[in-house]
């Protein structure tokens, strides 16, 4: 067992997010983003399927069904290649959990 202490991750900058693995498991990615009031990851496809997990602030995120406000222990999932994207309306900290799985190899 492995314990992570999250709070020693998070950073903030006031001109792009920072993102921050701190686990790489056979299948799964996890990841801190943070992202300062006002920062944002414009909408983009991604090669991997994501969870993301509001653990502080609130922003506005973009999936292919439009744009969702989420905050503190909100989640949203998106599928791989979809487009996604982040804007933090306060100070934000996500959770993200990434399928890595390839597929045809299991």
């Amino acid at each position: 067992m492995k314990n992570y202490n999250l709070n020693e991750k998070i950073i903030f900058s006031g001109e792009k997010p920072i993102k921050r693995h701190f686990l790489n498991a056979k299948g799964f990615h996890a990841a801190l983003i943070c992202l300062k009031s006002g920062v944002e990851i414009p909408p983009h496809p991604e090669d991997y399927a994501v969870l993301l997990t509001v653990l502080e602030g609130n922003g506005i995120f973009t999936d292919i069904n439009g744009k969702h406000v989420l905050t503190k222990n909100q989640s949203i999932y998106m599928e791989k290649d979809e487009i996604r994207g982040i804007k933090a309306e306060s100070d934000l900290v996500v959770l993200g959990i990434q399928d890595r799985i390839k597929s045809g190899n299991g």
